[in-house]
Formats: structure tokens, C-alpha cells, sequence
């Protein structure tokens, strides 16, 4: 068979050998179609991944490109005067909101962020900060407990009394910040009549034997 041959054929026995299965021959332009379908196929959930993670994101795509992703908390806490005026991104656990004249203040307890910058269980917190935040936050929204995920600006440190214990803490200016949303709010569930908005059909009473 000449190379034509196997061109238009989409499968072509080309030989047997002894002992072994027949070798196929697969059209050319069966393979360049296949080719072309998977790569529209990746393209597509690219698209589809890539708008599913901006519509879910917490920061804003401006503010992110300025913030120092490659600080951890570990680092930040530990010496917190080396990151002043660096933009990071943390996530937590709201502990207390005070509001004062020009500002708010939120005590938080830190924890890791899962792909879609939720903060994970507290369980696994490596400590707490302090979010400034210049205006109102009601305590009501911005309750104890509520996750929130925050873009700020390192101000510096602060230093606080637990159990009698010194306790250092970085400070944050916020910049951007997201409130999730609160689990114990009870979602609406809506039933609807199935013969709606017709009513039950009626049915007569016959007594037995039942006859229709």
C-alpha cells in the first residue's frame, strides 16, 4: 500500500507477522482532527478555571501584584520591623473588633489560607495580629469568630498581655479585606406545591368495593 493509500483509509492492514497482531494504519487527518478537538477542549477549561478563580478572588488583581506572597506568617511574626511597608496577604479568625475615633482595630488569630484564600481550621494558627483599618467596622458584621481574609501593609508590631504573658504581634493597615460569610446563617430552602397553583385534585368517596 502506497502512502496515499494510507492516507485515505482511516485503518489499513499493512502486514501480518507471524505470531503477532496486524499493524494499523491510522488516517493522517483523523489524527489532526483528534489534535485540534483536544486542544479546543484544554483552551476551554483553562477558560473556565482561570474566570472561576478571578470571580472567586479576595484581593484585587492590583493589589496582589504588590503583594510580598513569599513572606510567611512564621517570618512576619517573628521579626516584623524587617517587613514594614511590604503588602502581604493573611487570613483568620476575627478574636475582638474596637472601634476608636478614626479607626478600627481587629484582633486576629492568623491561619492558612486554602487555594481560594479561605482561612483554614484555627487549629492551625501560628499566632495573632492586629488589622487597623481607617473608619467603622460594625462589631455587629465584624463579629467574633467571622474568617476574613486581609490584604495590609506592615506597620510594625505591637505588643499585648496574654495571661500575663508578653505577647508581640505584627500590625497591620488594611487595604483591602473580605468577610465570609457567616456558616450559622440559616439558608432558605423554598418548597413548592406540586400541583400548584391547580390544588389537590379531588377525589369522591366511594365506599368498598371500590369501583371507578
Amino acid at each position: 500500500m502506497d502512502a496515499n493509500g494510507c492516507m485515505k483509509a482511516r485503518l489499513v492492514t499493512t502486514f501480518y507477522a507471524a505470531g503477532k497482531s496486524p499493524i494499523l494504519c491510522e488516517d493522517s487527518t483523523m489524527k489532526q482532527k483528534r489534535f485540534n478537538f483536544n486542544l479546543i477542549v484544554a483552551l476551554l477549561l483553562c477558560a473556565i478555571v482561570g474566570s472561576t478563580l478571578v470571580s472567586c478572588a479576595t484581593v484585587s488583581r492590583d493589589v496582589r501584584r504588590e503583594a510580598a506572597t513569599e513572606v510567611t506568617f512564621t517570618d512576619l511574626r517573628r521579626n516584623p520591623e524587617q517587613y514594614i511597608g511590604e503588602t502581604v496577604i493573611l487570613g483568620g479568625y476575627i478574636l475582638e473588633t474596637r472601634n476608636f475615633e478614626e479607626e478600627t482595630r481587629l484582633l486576629v488569630i492568623q491561619a492558612p489560607l486554602t487555594v481560594r484564600e479561605e482561612p483554614k481550621e484555627r487549629d492551625l494558627s501560628e499566632g495573632r495580629f492586629i488589622l487597623v483599618y481607617d473608619g467603622f467596622l460594625d462589631p455587629e458584621i465584624y463579629e467574633r469568630d467571622r474568617k476574613i481574609t486581609v490584604a495590609g501593609e506592615v506597620l510594625g508590631s505591637e505588643e499585648a498581655r496574654i495571661d500575663g504573658r508578653r505577647y508581640v504581634m505584627p500590625r497591620l493597615l488594611t487595604r483591602e479585606i473580605h468577610l465570609w460569610a457567616d456558616p450559622r446563617e440559616p439558608r432558605a430552602f423554598y418548597y413548592h406545591e406540586p400541583f400548584y397553583p391547580w390544588g389537590y385534585p379531588h377525589f369522591r368517596y366511594r365506599p368498598y368495593p371500590y369501583r371507578w
